[in-house]
């Protein structure tokens, strides 16, 4: 479905594929798209219909990986020592360095439809908010092992693990733990206090 945009034996075609990569492309900056919209995107994808070219097509397929990986772990902060794809992994970290290049006035491949489309999906630009989803990822290893998210202030095999959940729990009873982190743990199974009733928000 290659059709160039300067298509000789039919330069209508040519346009209408142009104008199909631009809808689909205001789509993931976050405009609504119609159901008329949405129905076009599902058959051109049947078919096989490459939404980008070039360079470009590149960076959309790694987005399409981060999709799926949110779609998979609820959130975009692919964790830098994610093992089950350092190439996704390898490529958020560049997003990031690239980003703070073009904020800084220096030279970017970053772009502002770009930056756009990555907010729109919900991706976290510093780091800190990676760190905090790599203890999450920590906290379900740990339930994993031991069946509870209980970890004891003081774990030895993993001191910051214990610290952090100590500091989860003191953010929410200060009501300042967002509410996306609050349903990540909740849905973990996260016990909020440490009394004989242990009670989860729900």
């Amino acid at each position: 479905c290659l059709v160039p945009q300067r298509y000789a034996p039919n330069p209508a075609l040519g346009r209408w594929v142009a104008l199909q990569r631009e809808v689909y492309k205001r789509m993931l900056r976050g405009k609504k798209p119609s159901r008329i919209a949405e129905k076009r995107i599902f058959l051109l994808d049947k078919i096989g219909f490459v939404w980008s070219v070039g360079h470009r097509a590149q960076w959309f397929n790694m987005f399409e990986e981060l999709k799926k990986y949110k779609e998979i772990h609820g959130h975009c902060s692919v964790p830098a020592r994610c093992s089950s794809n350092k190439r996704l992994a390898n490529w958020v970290s560049k997003q990031r360095q690239v980003y703070y290049d073009m904020k800084e006035g220096r030279s970017s491949i970053m772009t502002a439809e770009r930056v756009d489309i990555l907010n729109n999906l919900g991706f976290k630009w510093k780091l800190h908010e990676d760190n905090w989803h790599d203890m999450l990822d920590d906290l379900k290893e740990f339930k994993e092992r031991h069946g509870d998210c209980i970890v004891p202030q003081k774990y030895s095999p993993n001191p910051q693990l214990g610290r952090w959940v100590y500091t989860q729990r003191r953010a929410y009873t200060r009501n300042s733990l967002t509410k996306e982190r609050i349903t990540l743990l909740n849905k973990l199974g996260f016990v909020w206090k440490l009394r004989k009733s242990r009670t989860l928000i729900k």
